[in-house]
């Protein structure tokens, strides 16, 4: 099961962190590759909140992929998961999920981002390989987040 988790001190407070991270139609704004968000059913922020993130693929195609939120606890954490059942993504993958947590640190926050992917099959075998990946995407997000947060940078 790749586990990563990496970790970012950003310069605003855990409830403006907390209301960006747990806002899907904010995605775009700092988490890779999404170009927009689409069909958000629930409130920002609310537990079961379901969305359609639509990402740029290295190869120019569009990629649509459904995401739940499975738990949230304001300002503290929050997690989505990749829903998985029925989508070709399901034959490698048993679990996809995002969990953040924040907590504060003297005017900012340290924000930590956890990816877990629950492999299947032969995809087992590329563990090592794509914890690599999930590294540099969560460093990648991290670092538009703190950006994104930065004042003046669109929060």
């Amino acid at each position: 099961m790749p586990t990563v988790t990496r970790k970012k001190a950003v310069a605003a407070t855990p409830e403006k962190v907390y209301d960006l991270i747990s806002d899907p139609s904010r995605l775009a704004d700092w988490w890779p590759r999404v170009v927009r968000v689409e069909d958000i059913a629930g409130g920002p922020g609310a537990a079961r909140t379901r969305w359609t993130s639509v990402l740029g693929a290295d190869s120019g195609r569009m990629l649509r992929l459904d995401f739940r939120c499975s738990g949230a606890t304001r300002p503290e954490r929050y997690e989505w998961e990749h829903e998985l059942e029925g989508t070709p993504y399901e034959s490698h993958l048993a679990r996809q999920a995002i969990e953040a947590r924040i907590t504060g640190d003297g005017e900012g926050s340290q924000v930590s981002l956890t990816s877990t992917n629950v492999l299947r099959g032969t995809a087992k075998i590329a563990g090592f390989s794509m914890k690599k990946g999930q590294r540099e995407l969560l460093d990648e997000a991290l670092e538009s987040l703190a950006e994104t947060l930065e004042p003046g940078g669109g929060s």
